[in-house]
């Protein structure tokens, strides 16, 4: 195996080794990034009682933010989960007046589902607790924060467009 110019601690790096110790560091940066999602996890719950909401319903009004409505099964693909899970969800979600079923445009049979007004109230509100930053990041510089976004940014794209390009294309 041909070994490359330049030195890792000294040694001469081969390329494989490089590759495993990328792959390896990417490993931990994603289990980082993972832990810190479940870590959130009572937070967004706590957020979405404050509204008499379970996890599952707060998850589900955001995908209605943006874009035309939208259909139960692309609800159920975007949370993962069965459309007959959505049901039960969305029934729920109604009866409060968070948000309203319809008829898709090209086919009556189909349910479209549709944020109310009180809805849009509610998720602008949710959002702005979901996404309050934890103590952590605010500990860190606005230097770190900014390398911090621009990596995310590279490695995973713009979490607000992706959002609002799943949300208009269904």
């Amino acid at each position: 195996m041909p070994i490359r110019a330049g030195k890792a601690g000294g040694a001469a790096v081969r390329p494989r080794q490089r590759r495993g110790r990328t792959a390896q560091l990417a490993a931990e940066v994603w289990g980082a990034m993972v832990h810190a999602v479940w870590a959130r996890r009572d937070h967004m719950i706590n957020v979405a009682s404050k509204f008499e909401l379970t996890l599952p319903q707060a998850k589900l009004l955001p995908l209605l933010q943006h874009g035309p409505a939208r259909t139960m099964t692309s609800i159920a693909e975007a949370l993962g989960c069965d459309a007959s899970n959505i049901t039960g969800i969305v029934d729920r979600l109604e009866a409060r007046g968070f948000i309203a079923r319809g008829h898709a445009k090209h086919d009556r049979r189909i349910k479209s589902i549709v944020l109310t007004k009180h809805g849009r109230q509610v998720v602008n509100e949710l959002m702005h607790g979901f996404l309050e930053p934890p103590e952590g990041l605010r500990r860190l510089s606005e230097q770190q924060l900014g390398v911090l976004r621009d990596i995310l940014l590279a490695a995973l794209g713009r979490w607000q467009e992706d959002f609002r390009g799943a949300a208009k294309a269904k």
